[in-house]
């Protein structure tokens, strides 16, 4: 940059100090945005103020998440009442992107700590449950058939993990009696608060799960044993020692599958078995 012309900059130095790609400047110049003087035999591109502008506000809406076709529309089409419609509408777009970004955090902090949890095992304890909803998959040891409505729920809910996660289900009266294997359902679950947040339909495939006292501690077994009793015992032991009532379908929450101390694949879950109790402990 000369001192005599104080406002002309090469397009290495304009895409330096814009973070602007040379190839995306030369995009804005094809769409007539930006008006490069050419100088000398080889034609080097030589821009001026006006160009600076153009670069700063492309910079701009770049920023705020406009695509580079969009931007070269905006800076086109500069009329007041359609830059306020487009940010507007960008604007809600954040938010919602926000508002995603906020619950996978929430989901983040939430297997963060189940894993801190597997490793101090703190055993059951009686506890108040959120609300969830919960959607139904298929029966473990079952075909797994669904119509390509059902298949669209399971991939919006799959597309919103860790907001949803994966989830099972056991017979309440299949717990109380003792079974040798438990007819166990695949699913996904989400907060209820989630599920109002994201605005997610109902259906005969979605079930809700009331807010309650429950046995919670984390359960844990082979990653390909989801049927076996045995992963429950610890919280069917609770309740029997503590004199409480199954009242519910026990329901999990993965969170996550890891290498045990043995080399073993192990799944392990939040689990809730619903109780009624006169007493409530912490």
């Amino acid at each position: 940059m000369k001192e005599k012309n104080a406002y002309v900059y090469s397009s290495t130095e304009l895409s330096r100090y814009y973070g602007i790609s040379v190839k995306g400047m030369e995009f804005y110049e094809q769409k007539n945005l930006l008006h490069p003087e050419r100088i000398g035999p080889g034609k080097i591109r030589r821009y001026h103020l006006l160009d600076c502008y153009q670069l700063a506000e492309a910079r701009m809406l770049r920023n705020c998440g406009f695509c580079v076709e969009k931007t070269a529309e905006l800076l086109e089409n500069n009329h007041p009442d359609y830059l306020q419609e487009e940010f507007e509408a960008r604007g809600k777009e954040m938010e919602a992107e926000i508002r995603q970004q906020e619950a996978v955090l929430e989901g983040i902090r939430r297997i963060q700590d189940g894993i801190r949890r597997v490793h101090e095992d703190p055993g059951p304890s009686l506890v108040e449950h959120e609300g969830f909803y919960r959607l139904f998959i298929r029966l473990f040891s079952g075909e797994h058939t669904s119509t390509s409505d059902e298949s669209e729920q399971f991939s919006l809910w799959n597309s919103l993990m860790p907001i949803s996660e994966a989830s099972l289900l056991y017979d309440m009266e299949e717990l109380k009696s003792e079974a040798a294997q438990l007819n166990t359902e695949v699913g996904m679950i989400m907060s209820a608060e989630n599920f109002d947040r994201f605005h997610l339909e109902k259906s005969d495939r979605i079930s809700f799960i009331p807010p309650g006292l429950a046995v919670h501690a984390i359960a844990e077994g082979p990653q390909t044993e989801l049927d076996h009793p045995g992963r429950l015992s610890p919280l069917l032991r609770f309740i029997e020692e503590h004199h409480l009532e199954i009242t519910g379908d026990a329901f999990s929450r993965l969170i996550f599958v890891m290498q045990s101390p043995d080399g073993q694949q192990m799944r392990y879950d939040d689990v809730w078995i619903p109780v009624s109790s006169n007493t409530k402990q912490k």
